[in-house]
């Protein structure tokens, strides 16, 4: 396999990965609108750690769309 290959197999999971993410990022945001005190900020620590885990996938797609992981398909 390719690095072209082998870049778009770990492409396709961090997809769906966010995909993953987004849903369960509105999940917790439907029950954060009906919560407070500690559980709503129980939600509000998911949601941060979600959008994280999110926005790092994001920059790791742009890495893997240039050439920067390049040396790590070898």
């Amino acid at each position: 396999m390719d690095i072209a290959a082998k870049k778009a197999v770990v492409t396709d999971f961090l997809v769906k990965c966010n995909r993953y993410a987004e849903r369960q990022l509105e999940t917790y945001r439907g029950q954060l609108a009906g919560s407070t005190g500690a559980e709503a900020l129980a939600i509000q620590d998911k949601i941060g750690h979600w959008t994280a885990y999110r926005t790092f996938n994001e920059h790791a797609l742009v890495e893997l769309a240039g050439r920067e992981l390049d040396d790590w398909f070898t």
